[in-house]
């Protein structure tokens, strides 16, 4: 995609001075144009999702009412990262991918930076499908016949980041990112106990939502080896040609979410009729990716290329709390606890001039 963006603007620059003079080398156009990008494919991406509160509980010997109701069966897909900028030395603009996603902050202020000549960060843009098939396995819901046991999803998932990378070390980076995602959760239920005078597992311990929507900002941080040779920067300046690729990010955050009129009225139905004590959900979220393989980096002429093949391995959980605090005597409570893993074989591709 930034690749793209470089052609057309290097063919606008040429279009404009084709009348009056000879058509322009990378010599005439280095010094207005410096540009860099790169594209990531898991072309086979595994993934796998389910309650992480009850799936902690069986790994740890608890015994709760708390268990698996809901049996989530992912298909693989493929998955795609963009990362690169172009920056109009001239002209004092810096163009970041192309970004429209919920109108986005991160694309924003990327844009923002641009204009402003704040050079020295890259946008990153991830973009996967979430696909398969929820199964209830928790058996019929009392005063829930509607609720179907099998639903289909077909959801994207887009991540948008927002990354500087250390100028002492390249292999360094931080940032600020946007996640959004549907996924089908389990719902778990609570409710007041006045004989026991403490929040407890409600009589009906959960039903499900087959589409719930996750929009999350977070803070990351993270190593790329790769970068780090491919910029000639810090401790591994000097790993040209080939030699180990590894990767690994950590990403925090928080967001928002809702539960649906519909899984609203499902957790009410199956409480004897209590009413739900909020709908609205902030959701905090934890994800670690890792990356191993082979990378080689080196020079073409002008251009500068780097390569990386390896395996990726990514998991994340979320979990939501409600903002007005412990359920009350009189309402039910419900919230979801998911954990999200994926992994597949990773190939990478860079260049810049």
């Amino acid at each position: 995609m930034a690749l793209a963006v470089v052609l057309v603007v290097g063919l606008a620059f040429a279009g404009s001075v084709s009348a009056q003079q000879p058509p322009l080398g990378v010599a005439d156009i280095e010094p207005y144009i410096s540009a860099s990008g790169s594209i990531s494919v898991v072309p086979i991406d595994t993934w796998g999702s389910g309650d992480f509160d009850a799936a902690s509980d069986s790994w740890f010997g608890y015994t709760t009412p708390r268990t698996n109701k809901v049996s989530v069966s992912m298909d693989q897909t493929a998955s795609t990262t963009y990362e690169g900028d172009l920056f109009l030395r001239k002209l004092r603009l810096k163009v970041g991918l192309d970004v429209d996603v919920d109108n986005n902050f991160i694309g924003t202020l990327d844009r923002f930076m641009g204009y402003i000549n704040y050079s020295g960060f890259t946008l990153r843009v991830q973009r996967s499908e979430l696909r398969g098939t929820l199964d209830w396995i928790g058996g019929p819901v009392t005063g829930v016949p509607d609720m179907p046991t099998r639903q289909s999803f077909d959801n994207p998932y887009i991540s948008v980041d927002l990354l500087h990378y250390s100028p002492k070390d390249a292999s360094l980076y931080y940032g600020i990112g946007y996640t959004s995602y549907r996924l089908p959760v389990q719902l778990d239920c609570l409710i007041y106990r006045t004989d026991l005078g403490e929040v407890w597992w409600a009589p009906t311990g959960a039903v499900y939502q087959p589409d719930m929507a996750f929009h999350i900002y977070s803070g990351l941080f993270g190593i790329d080896t790769l970068h780090g040779a491919f910029e000639r920067s810090g401790m591994l300046a000097a790993m040209q040609g080939f030699s180990l690729w590894m990767a690994t990010q950590d990403r925090a955050g928080v967001g928002l979410s809702y539960i649906s009129d519909q899984a609203k009225a499902w957790v009410e139905a199956a409480n004897g009729g209590l009413s739900l004590w909020s709908a609205e959900q902030i959701a905090m979220l934890v994800d670690y990716d890792l990356i191993l393989g082979v990378q080689w980096v080196g020079d073409a002429g002008p251009l500068r290329l780097g390569f990386g093949l390896g395996f990726e391995f990514g998991g994340q959980v979320l979990t939501c709390i409600t903002p007005k605090g412990p359920v009350k005597a009189g309402y039910v409570d419900a919230s979801p606890s998911i954990y999200l893993v994926h992994y597949g074989p990773v190939l990478k591709g860079t260049i810049s001039w």
